[in-house]
Parts: structure tokens; sequence; C-alpha cells
């Protein structure tokens, strides 16, 4: 009967060195996703008027129309953008 509670005891302390491990693992020892993203800032956000997302104006792609600056997320919206003001200018 005695091993019996020995065994029972080891298998606990098995289980338990195992969760704590993985927890040191997760938390402590692999960088996981949060390492890689930058701190947040408190920059001034922007709407991209091509496809709607918010930017900061630090990191956007500007254009400008007449005397208004528009930011906008990539290169692509912002030739989308132009392209079909560009288009609606020419047309009577």
């Amino acid at each position: 009967m005695m091993w019996l509670l020995r065994f029972a005891a080891l298998v606990a302390a098995f289980v338990l060195l195992r969760h704590v491990a993985r927890w040191v693992w997760r938390n402590v020892l692999s960088p996981g996703p949060h390492a890689q993203v930058p701190p947040a800032r408190q920059g001034v956000m922007k709407r991209d008027p091509a496809c709607g997302t918010y930017v900061d104006v630090e990191v956007s792609v500007q254009a400008r129309a007449g005397d208004e600056v528009l930011h906008f997320c990539s290169t692509q919206c912002r030739d989308v953008y132009l392209a079909q003001h560009a288009a609606a200018a020419k047309a009577p």
C-alpha cells in the first residue's frame, strides 16, 4: 500500500513540474509574437480615403489634393484613389 502512495506522489510531482516548465517556456523563454510588436505610439491618426483604414501620419504615404494633404496606408491605395479622381475630373 505504501508503494501506491509513493507512486501517486511521484506522478503528482511530475505533473506539477511539467506545468511549471510549460509556463516558464511560454512566458519567459519563448519570445512569442508580443516581442515583435513595436511599442504603441501616440501619433496623429488620419483616415485613408481609399480603403478607410486609419494610418499614423508619420508613416503614411502622402499626396496633395489642392491645399489638402491626404494620408494613405500604402502606395497602392494612393494610386487607386488618384486614378479614380483623375477619371472623375475628366468626365463631362
